[in-house]
């Protein structure tokens, strides 16, 4: 019986079935195998749930930025590449079975010296990795022709099982599958090709549906000729969970391996999002330095927060137009503070009658005798000296109304005999954008508000503002509070993943959420996905797509800044140069 020394325990074949393959003990465990090329990557694995791990030359090409097909190229020794990092790294440092990927490429090394080299390591199985499998026509025969193809995998198999080491076979074919059968592979896994997924994806001939159909007839033959033998799958359009339990069920494997799936996919999709998380960050420093003293005023009297051009722009125009008599337009969608934005004017334009404010859509038909008086009981809001008047809802004004507005603004009607200009009125109209819920005013009034014109930019349209947002509303939520919570860099990245179409109370309403839920001094992810799903049940989606490609990545950060290459790279944490190369190769410089 062979036996194996590794991670302080001693291995008999026996205690290695037992352990890792319970199925061939009366079991009914599905099996997860790791094809790892790097010991961080292969730790992780066995703390998720691992049974075996493959060192294969692959796995190490995928963490080196190359993609898996790499190990196919005759760029050094195959098997002193994979023997090197895996007795390094990975052999003595699991507590799971650890399988050998062997190359038979080599004609100058014998498949006897492989497997007593493999065996004296004290590695638990060996698999035919790198292998013919992955070739085909011509080169594939010329390979067999000289003696270092399939057969010559199939023969050291067979001299593994001999020598009492697990064999595991990669196969594609009905031929390839039975010639493991006759040597006696303790598993076989069936290879659907290089696996689709993330940058380095490789076109798939055939869907899950197609795969789960062709495992489930392979294994049923299998298993007619070789009932103990256990049967995997591997590769081709299988890239989720969802994708291997589809086939799992339909074809009854024994099990699953998992190579780029494992590793180079979801490191991808981790890092790219975590470090754009992280960067969420580089938004809040630049707002604590964007804004000017006197900005910072206007800022805190009006409520505009963020750190955005639109923002530094509205804070400069609203610093300009305060001290001026000029009447203001304020158009944009609800949610935007556009309310708090006309109360901030009065206030910093520092005029000493009342603030007045009017709902064109509630009050009708009276409004024109609210704002130009009825009658000699019934005073103008026009008329009080140096007043505000803010009409919400202006695009509800009857044409007429709106036309006397626009000749009490041209000619000032009722500003009594020897008043000052300055001292009269000062008209603040607040108005949906045009295709939004807000007709178009009449073309005379909306000429003479034009000077004073103010746009608010919704917030999908500037989520480099959401972070600063955010902890504002966080420190409102939190006053009187001995300590101010936090939200993590995972939650950020959430935030600005939405399109917020209630803009900021939806955003103030999640994270109020969030925060009722949160107990410790840092609000996650978690809290912020459920918050997002009671505001909206329907929300199918609460972060960035898991599968996103890098294209899909790129134009969600160009879209998100209006396709502003210096802001995207900004937003996406990486240089201009990077952000345009990255560009040319998915084909967006056209």
């Amino acid at each position: 019986m062979h036996k194996c020394v590794h991670a302080g325990h001693e291995w008999t074949m026996t205690q290695v079935l037992q352990t890792a393959f319970p199925r061939q003990q009366g079991g009914d465990t599905l099996l997860v195998g790791g094809a790892i090329g790097i010991g961080m990557t292969a730790e992780a694995a066995v703390r998720g749930g691992a049974d075996f791990l493959l060192a294969l030359n692959a796995g190490r090409y995928r963490v080196m930025g190359a993609p898996s097909v790499s190990a196919m190229l005759p760029i050094g020794d195959s098997n002193s590449f994979t023997d090197n990092f895996a007795r390094r790294e990975i052999l003595d440092r699991v507590s799971v079975p650890v399988f050998f990927g062997a190359s038979c490429f080599d004609p100058a090394r014998s498949p006897e010296a492989l497997v007593a080299q493999v065996s004296e390591a004290g590695y638990h199985g060996m698999a035919n990795f790198p292998s013919a499998i992955h070739f085909d026509g011509r080169f594939r025969q010329l390979l067999e022709d000289a003696g270092i193809g399939f057969e010559r995998e199939a023969q050291m198999l067979a001299l593994a099982r001999k020598a009492g080491l697990i064999t595991f076979g990669y196969a594609k074919t009905r031929t390839e599958i039975s010639r493991l059968v006759d040597a006696g592979a303790s598993m076989i896994c069936l290879n659907f090709g290089w696996n689709a997924g993330g940058v380095l994806s490789v076109a798939q001939s055939f869907t899950i549906s197609e795969a789960a159909d062709r495992a489930r007839r392979i294994f049923a033959s299998i298993r007619a000729r070789a009932p103990e033998t256990l049967c995997f799958f591997e590769g081709g359009p299988i890239i989720s969970p969802d994708d291997m339990f589809r086939v799992c069920a339909e074809a009854r494997a024994d099990g699953y391996v998992g190579g780029s799936t494992l590793d180079r996919v979801p490191l991808e999709h981790s890092v790219t999002e975590r470090t754009s998380a992280f960067k969420a960050f580089e938004f809040l420093k630049q707002s604590e330095s964007a804004q000017s003293r006197a900005l910072s005023r206007v800022a805190r009297i009006t409520g505009v927060v963020g750190q955005s051009e639109f923002v530094m722009a509205v804070l400069d125009r609203v610093s300009r137009l305060a001290p001026t008599g000029l009447p203001i337009l304020i158009r944009g969608e609800a949610g935007l503070g556009r309310g708090a934005l006309a109360r901030g004017l009065h206030a910093l334009a520092e005029r000493q009658g009342p603030l007045l404010s009017l709902r064109a859509p509630e009050v009708g038909e009276a409004a024109e005798d609210i704002l130009f008086g009825a009658g000699p009981t019934r005073r103008a809001m026009l008329a009080r000296l140096g007043a505000t008047v803010v009409i919400e809802g202006a695009h509800a004004l009857a044409p007429h109304v709106q036309l006397r507005l626009a000749e009490w603004l041209e000619q000032g009607e009722l500003l009594p005999t020897g008043l000052r200009a300055t001292e009269s009125a000062r008209l603040i109209l607040i108005k949906q954008p045009e295709g939004a819920g807000g007709a178009a005013l009449e073309p005379a009034l909306a000429q003479r508000l034009e000077p004073g014109r103010i746009d608010m930019t919704p917030l999908r349209d500037r989520p480099e503002d959401i972070p600063a947002i955010a902890r504002h509303i966080l420190s409102l939520v939190d006053a009187g509070q001995a300590q101010h919570r936090q939200i993590s860099a995972a939650g950020y990245r959430m935030l600005l993943a939405q399109a917020w179409p209630g803009n900021t109370p939806a955003l103030r309403s999640v994270i109020a959420r969030a925060a009722v839920n949160t107990k410790g001094p840092v609000i996650g992810s978690t809290a912020l996905a459920a918050a997002i799903r009671d505001l909206d049940p329907g929300a199918v989606e609460v972060d960035l797509p898991q599968q996103m490609t890098e294209r899909d990545w790129l134009l969600d950060g160009l879209r998100r800044n209006r396709f502003r290459r210096g802001d995207t790279a900004a937003f996406l944490g990486v240089s201009r140069k990077t952000l345009y190369n990255k560009m040319r190769r998915e084909g967006l410089l056209e």
